[in-house]
């Protein structure tokens, strides 16, 4: 099959995962991979990888300007534009995102589906919605549907259709519209009339809502050391990160986020958890 897409891991770091996500799809499943770092804390050393660095001036240079001061979480599908604008030769970009883990047994087959995929746009519910969500209301300020969503941590998209996202991000911006990554996506296909498909139904042997979400976060130790696991999980954390965000309070980690996390832990990291999360007397 032509290498046709382009897979872009979105990271700040060249952690565990960040690596391994790369060695997969790049030495296991043959795929061209480039990382898209925030640099704003520290250099990400991608360790012979592509790397293009995202910041305030690479993203002027593609017409993307005022931003929100949360751009860096609100905006990752500025992602696509830098490596769109990079690579222009690809007829698809899939967007894979650092705390995603897929595990060795099944990257082919993820990647091998991508590359097949017969919709311009796949996402995790990606479609219209009974809800709206938060950051997609501004949709409406832009005559589209704003009952629309997804969630991004995987999505892949065609070249015409990151062109089309491109012009809509710029014109939220000059607007000042709160649109995240994914109500830019699901603008963009209603605005393109594209085709599209949730990822759950473009690949649902791999693709499982328990497994697939937004939060709680599972345990990244926890999934490595299961060699029978084929199923993709997001988000995944390690054991390192989950002491790390319950002292910086980054992520309001409390015993019922951690839920799945301590769950799947299990022993001596089970207990540094919850002493972490000054729960000693219920080890």
């Amino acid at each position: 099959m032509p290498d046709r897409t382009l897979f872009v891991i979105r990271t700040n770091a060249f952690d565990l995962n960040s690596r391994l996500l790369g060695q997969r799809l790049a030495e296991i499943a043959g795929a061209t991979v480039v990382y898209v770092a925030d640099e704003r804390k520290s250099i990400v050393d991608t360790a012979g990888y592509a790397k293009i660095v995202t910041s305030e001036g690479a993203l002027a240079g593609l017409g993307i300007r005022d931003l929100p001061a949360d751009w860096g979480w609100f905006c990752g599908d500025m992602c696509y534009y830098l490596a769109a604008d990079r690579y222009p030769d690809f007829d698809q970009y899939a967007l894979v995102e650092s705390d995603v883990y897929i595990p060795e047994r099944s990257v082919k087959s993820f990647v091998e589906q991508l590359q097949a995929k017969d919709v311009d746009a796949t996402a995790f519910g990606l479609g219209p919605l009974e809800k709206t969500k938060p950051y997609s209301k501004d949709l409406k300020k832009l005559d589209l549907d704003h009952r629309w969503g997804c969630i991004f941590p995987i999505s892949c998209v065609t070249k015409d259709l990151v062109h089309v996202m491109h012009a809509l991000r710029i014109r939220a911006l000059k607007r000042d519209l709160r649109i995240n990554d994914e109500g830019i996506l699901c603008g963009a296909v209603q605005l393109a009339k594209a085709s599209y498909k949730p990822l759950e139904q473009l690949i649902p042997d791999l693709i499982d809502p328990d497994t697939f979400d937004t939060n709680p976060p599972h345990l990244l130790d926890a999934l490595y050391a299961d060699p029978e696991e084929a199923r993709i999980f997001h988000p995944a954390v390690s054991f390192e990160k989950v002491i790390d965000r319950i002292y910086s309070s980054e992520k309001n980690y409390t015993r019922h986020r951690l839920r799945r996390v301590l769950k799947e832990a299990e022993g001596m990291q089970r207990t540094a958890i919850l002493r972490t999360l000054g729960l000693d007397g219920e080890i």
